[in-house]
């Protein structure tokens, strides 16, 4: 009985010294999982998630990768940027509010675009029609006036500007004959985007608009729905467009200014270093885009060219017709009090 007894006991004691080893070790091992844990989330790189609607080769697709290839470099992959081309993500506009709920953290649209999606009337000014006349106007308007007026538009918005690129300046393709003047826009159906600024341009110049996605201006054409379509030369071919359109008129009727806006949310959660890195690269993109834009329209032109496209001119003096013949439009933005910018503006053709 005293042996049992006596087993029993030490028996007992043994236990808990089992016990408490056994606790001991898991203690141990739970400690070196959580600081496993909280090392692997500290080494988890930061992912900026940037959608747009360009197919690849286009300028506007070109530069976000090249930006990509900077920041992850810069950051010794502290940040990763993953890119989704050709409206993988949505149109324009399902992308734009994406970014404006915090569903994806950037994407690139036409301030127009911008204008409506984020409920900013004033930032379609940017792109009031016959404001640029040329590629090189433009780049001084984007890195000068949109980063000082932008950023003060949208405060409260959700959005922050990141960069802007040019998306060159649009011209008409048309399927059956060329522009030459403002009284062979009457009654022409145009197929364009579904952005205000973009139909109010192309009723007041006298034609019937056709509005569309992008995805969907090829098939139009060729199916006679409309009778042209308009968008930058490099854009033009980056759709194949040659193929349908055989007249190339270059009235330079608007210059497009794509603003690349990051989540407010996001960019605030981003360590201060990393927004550094991250906003040099943009600005270095940015810079880069513009430099090469003029090149990648004079390559698209000479494709459409092989291909059998005519290019017209249209003359200084229908071109002013034109511009005058959207006075209304520039008097709606005037209203909102934007008539000394749009003085400023239009002062860098001189």
């Amino acid at each position: 009985m005293n042996y049992v007894f006596r087993f029993y006991l030490e028996g007992g004691v043994v236990m808990k010294r089992s016990f408490r080893i056994l606790m001991m070790c898991l203690a141990i091992f739970c400690s070196f999982s959580l600081l496993s844990g909280v090392a692997g989330a500290a080494d988890k790189p930061l992912s900026l998630e940037f959608g747009h609607i360009q197919n690849p080769g286009h300028s506007l697709a070109i530069a976000p990768e090249e930006f990509k290839a900077m920041v992850e470099e810069r950051s010794n992959g502290r940040v990763v940027v993953n890119i989704y081309p050709s409206s993988q993500l949505g149109t324009a506009r399902e992308m734009m509010e994406q970014v404006s709920m915090g569903t994806l953290d950037m994407t690139c649209c036409d301030t127009a675009d911008w204008a409506s999606a984020l409920n900013i009337p004033k930032l379609a000014v940017f792109n009031l029609p016959f404001l640029t006349k040329n590629l090189a106007t433009q780049a001084t308007l984007i890195r000068t006036i949109v980063p000082e007026e932008v950023p003060a538009m949208i405060e409260g918005a959700g959005v922050r500007l990141l960069m802007t690129y040019s998306n060159g300046i649009r011209q008409p393709l048309l399927k059956h004959k060329p522009l030459n003047s403002l009284d062979d826009i009457k009654g022409l159906k145009m197929r364009t985007a579904e952005t205000a600024m973009y139909v109010d341009l192309w009723n007041a110049l006298g034609a019937s608009t056709v509005t569309s996605a992008w995805s969907e201006a090829y098939t139009l054409l060729q199916q006679g729905v409309a009778d042209a379509l308009e968008a930058d030369v490099t854009g033009l071919v980056n759709q194949n467009m040659q193929e349908v359109g055989k007249y190339l008129s270059k009235i330079g009727h608007l210059g497009a200014i794509y603003c690349v806006f990051i989540n407010e949310d996001k960019w605030n959660s981003i360590p201060e270093d990393l927004q550094k890195i991250i906003q040099e690269a943009a600005l270095e993109s940015q810079e880069k885009q513009l430099l090469g834009r003029q090149a990648s329209d004079d390559a698209a032109e000479q494709v459409m060219v092989k291909a059998g496209v005519v290019i017209n001119e249209v003359s200084p003096e229908e071109r002013n017709r034109m511009k005058d013949a959207c006075k209304a439009i520039y008097e709606k933005y005037e209203k909102m009090g934007l008539g000394e910018l749009i003085n400023r503006m239009l002062a860098l053709n001189s």
